[in-house]
């Protein structure tokens, strides 16, 4: 199968498409802060000018008349009343209104409203004035009557700058009510582009993974069945083009050291082991992308790109350009992915923990050394014991300037007979039908290395130790 489209990171497509449709759910927010909240001050501003009017009402009418007819009356002198205190606060509410009032009809109300203040303010000065200190008990009633007049005149024009300001908060409130369904609307039509776009980003991703991993599965398949012209075409997501390009390596390797011709016998063996390695990963491929095709199944699409990203990196440590040693390091992330994809397949059943001097990273070791180890614990020691386990990796750096690495599980463990039997292949010129692993890593550190090879401690029904030393080499 041939992929035309321009191969793209997952993660940048559903950054992407996060992106995008949290742009779209901004946009009703954005729409409420520029039209509806101005509006919605404006409504509350003109609701405070009809109670600014209104309180003037109250001060020109019944609080100024109390204050002018207990002077009028002899009640309290005309220095001592709050008529000016009230006046004061008429005339500065309504040099506010005038200030903040916006529509024409009303500001002339208002000035209307200011010219009846000026009037109320002479006829209370006339009270006050020395004439009427010592006049008449009628006179002065005759001054407050016209007060009266004035102060209801003054209340006939606020109430009619009240009517006008009632008016104008009508039409901010139906201005309201119509972006309120405008925006409503719109909202809705947003979600539901979001929710054809999500679902369309959601196949478009499914699909970019499902495609290349089948064909990979494919490929792993026809290895599996000795085919090993098999090839894989270039992917359309990035995290499966290393992948793709390390399983196509490796079958070109495979091609390459079949095809080659060893002149010693050493040469041969190590060939042969390499071969024989090769053969045991297209079933770990194959089982790794079912389950990878099993969680794009799911849409667990964090999930496949994590366990494929681990894939990718454990082939290509395990590629490393050919070189048979790599870094200590890297002997380690390769097992740490190795375990990383085996935990996904085996669940809580299995738990693991890595223990690394940090002196011995980088140090050289001959690699694939560990991966087979801990792939024997796992289905000789854990899957066997039926129950949860743990796998622990360590490495530590002796005095001797040696390295020792140890691989232990609680899994089922060995019986006296089969740990004996054990020791015995290995120590065999010839591989054992079970316990290839093992035995394939025995050899390779003897041969490399000139070292007694693997040490194995079991216990039944406890758990399995197996550990080597070897020299260190810096690189």
């Amino acid at each position: 199968m041939k992929y035309t489209k321009k191969a793209q990171s997952i993660r940048r497509q559903l950054h992407s498409a996060y992106l995008f449709i949290v742009s779209l759910l901004a946009v009703p927010t954005i729409l409420l802060l520029v039209f509806l909240l101005p509006m919605t001050a404006r409504y509350h501003q003109h609701i405070g000018y009809i109670a600014d009017a209104r309180d003037i009402v109250g001060l020109s009418g019944s609080q100024l008349e109390t204050e002018l007819w207990n002077i009028v009356a002899g009640n309290q002198a005309y220095e001592t009343g709050g008529q000016r205190r009230i006046m004061e606060e008429i005339s500065r509410r309504l040099d506010h209104l005038l200030y903040e009032t916006e529509t024409y009809e009303s500001r002339q109300q208002v000035r209307a409203a200011m010219q009846l203040v000026e009037t109320l303010n002479t006829y209370i000065g006339q009270l006050g004035a020395p004439p009427y200190r010592h006049s008449s008990m009628y006179s002065n009633e005759q001054t407050l009557r016209e007060i009266r007049s004035v102060s209801g005149l003054l209340g006939t024009v606020l109430q009619e700058y009240i009517y006008i300001e009632i008016g104008v908060i009508a039409d901010i409130n139906q201005s309201l009510r119509a972006s309120a369904v405008v925006i409503t609307l719109l909202a809705a039509l947003l979600l539901l582009i979001i929710v054809v776009l999500s679902v369309d980003s959601c196949r478009s991703v499914q699909q970019d993974i499902r495609e290349p991993i089948s064909c990979l599965e494919t490929m792993a398949v026809q290895l599996a069945a000795g085919h090993l012209d098999a090839r894989a075409a270039p992917p359309a997501v990035s995290e499966l083009s290393t992948l793709t390009q390390s399983l196509n390596t490796m079958a070109d390797q495979l091609d390459e050291l079949i095809d080659s011709r060893i002149a010693d016998q050493r040469n041969l063996r190590k060939a042969e082991m390499r071969t024989l390695q090769a053969q045991i990963t297209p079933h770990f491929i194959y089982n790794t992308l079912d389950t990878i095709v099993w969680l794009a199944q799911q849409k667990e699409n964090e999930a496949v790109v994590d366990l494929t990203m681990a894939l990718t990196q454990f082939f290509r440590i395990s590629l490393s350009g050919g070189g048979d040693f790599i870094t200590v390091g890297k002997e380690v992330m390769h097992v740490e992915s190795y375990l990383q994809i085996q935990s996904v397949r085996y669940g809580n059943i299995m738990q693991y923990k890595i223990d690394i001097d940090e002196a011995l990273r980088e140090y050289h070791i001959l690699k694939l050394l560990l991966q087979p180890l801990v792939e024997n614990a796992i289905y000789h020691g854990i899957k066997k014991k039926r129950s949860r386990g743990c796998i622990s990796v360590s490495a530590k750096l002796n005095p001797d300037r040696t390295m020792t690495f140890t691989v232990s599980d609680t899994g089922i463990g060995m019986t006296e007979a089969q740990l004996k039997s054990l020791r015995g292949a290995l120590q065999s010129e010839n591989a054992p039908r079970s316990g290839f692993g093992l035995y394939n890593v025995n050899q390779r550190i003897r041969m490399y290395y000139d070292t007694p090879g693997l040490t194995i401690e079991s216990v039944y029904k406890s758990g399995t130790m197996v550990s080597f030393t070897i020299p260190s080499h810096l690189a």
